[in-house]
């Protein structure tokens, strides 16, 4: 078996030729693939975008997953309990379609993206790698290397009322390429979820995932993307999104597993009166990394970007959030806000947070900020003072926490699953000294009024 760092063009251009791929997409592999020799690993020194995730937590020396053997499907806590207008289940280095009547009658395609680049060569031929270009090596081994991938059409002025669920699966160890395409054309609506999850794993797994998102003139699209891996996965990915005339883009990233998460949403806001709301929700526990990394591209005027993120913390874990909102000197009239803040639930974790903003035209309305911070005694006893236990108040109030970005997404499923894993994180939760402290809190104040 082929290790990820070891690829060879003689083995891409030969896995391309037995999966009956047509030229123009192998040609693209091998001239990815250039560039990724000529590219080293992200290192920790002197890569501005890779200084607070060393890429020593991401095994490379392990052998590429492209199909052989494939375990049995992983369970999908979101996806396997909703009604959805298509699915597709990418596991392993293979892709499964689920189809759904809705999908078909409104002419909405859900593929493989082997068969789009043969099928719908165009549509394909046009956007795929369009928005990676020019990026670390972890991207070009995805345009070179790719395993499986989906594509997903949405005609123009079709509204779907179910969404359409992507799942991504790791159920062995190894390296996983898993690619994704979406194309929402002009005044069509859409959900997509994509979740990613694994379980069962000892060993070692790493996922270098690439998604590619092009919305149409006046078209609006909510995305919601689950990292809610089980065991040592690393997961290193890009989304790219490109919004054109009018078009509006939900963008919630819900981040509870993993060993290491790395996330780069990527807004590129090429036509005026566009509007992206990138959106977060992280729960860290001992031994976990993740980083977050939104970049916001304003380049046509009168854009709006809104970005918050939340997270917290527990155990001896770290979170890094690196907002970045590039103004373009011609983006006249733009609209910005950039918020990230975290909470430390226990001693020994660490949240670092850069929101950052880079604007080269006056005409503009901008902010940011962040802020870290334990929880509010204040707030611990007033909920005391109702009569709610100790551990009580503190789940209440990290719920609370969360509920300012969870109530801007129309998401329900995803919404009550993002809860329901919260939840769950506080009640294995080791609340001792917080309890501790809030009823001392409780005891002085009472204290103080006699």
């Amino acid at each position: 078996m082929t290790r990820f760092d070891e690829l060879t063009d003689e083995y891409l251009a030969g896995r391309s030729e037995a999966a009956g791929e047509p030229t123009w997409l192998r040609d693209r592999r091998l001239e990815a693939y250039k560039r990724w020799v000529d590219q080293q690993w992200p290192q920790l020194r002197g890569e501005e975008l890779w200084k607070d995730t060393p890429f020593t937590r991401f095994a490379v020396d392990v052998p590429v997953v492209v199909g052989d053997g494939l375990s049995d499907p992983v369970a999908s806590p979101l996806l396997d309990r909703t009604d959805l207008a298509a699915r597709a289940d990418l596991r392993d280095g293979r892709i499964t379609l689920v189809g759904c009547a809705e999908a078909e009658r409104h002419g909405v395609i859900v593929t493989s993206l082997r068969t789009a680049a043969r099928d719908h060569e165009d549509l394909v031929r046009e956007h795929l790698g369009r928005l990676t270009a020019d990026r670390d090596r972890t991207v070009t081994a995805s345009d070179a290397a790719w395993t499986h991938g989906v594509f997903v059409y949405v005609p123009p002025e079709v509204e779907l009322e179910l969404p359409i669920g992507l799942s991504v699966q790791a159920a062995s160890p190894g390296a996983h390429l898993p690619r994704v395409l979406v194309v929402v054309d002009h005044h069509a609506r859409c959900q997509l979820y994509l979740e990613h999850v694994a379980n069962g794993l000892t060993d070692p797994a790493t996922v270098d995932e690439v998604a590619e998102v092009v919305v149409g003139d006046a078209a609006s699209v909510d995305l919601a993307t689950l990292q809610d891996w089980e065991g040592p996965v690393g997961h290193v990915c890009l989304q790219a999104a490109e919004l054109h005339r009018d078009a509006q883009l939900t963008h919630l990233a819900v981040t509870t597993g993993g060993a290491t998460v790395r996330l780069r949403p990527e807004i590129h806001l090429v036509g005026p009166g566009s509007r992206i709301e990138p959106l977060g929700v992280y729960f860290a526990d001992d031994g976990q990394h993740f980083e977050h990394h939104p970049f916001i591209q304003h380049v046509a005027g009168h854009a709006v970007s809104d970005v918050l993120y939340k997270g917290a913390l527990q155990g001896r874990s770290r979170t890094v959030f690196r907002g970045h909102i590039y103004v373009h000197r011609d983006a006249v009239g733009s609209d910005s806000n950039e918020v990230n803040k975290s909470l430390i639930l226990t001693e020994g974790a660490k949240a670092d947070s850069t929101p950052f903003l880079e604007i080269e035209c006056a005409e503009v309305k901008a902010a940011h900020g962040s802020a870290t911070g334990q929880i509010d005694e204040d707030q611990l006893f007033y909920l005391q003072s109702r009569g709610l236990r100790p551990e009580d108040a503190l789940r209440l109030v990290v719920f609370g926490f969360f509920a300012e970005v969870l109530e801007r997404i129309e998401l329900p499923a995803v919404r009550a699953r993002a809860l329901q894993h919260i939840a769950e994180e506080v009640e294995h939760a080791d609340l001792t000294a917080l309890a501790g402290r809030a009823a001392r809190t409780v005891d002085r104040s009472e204290g103080g009024g006699e």
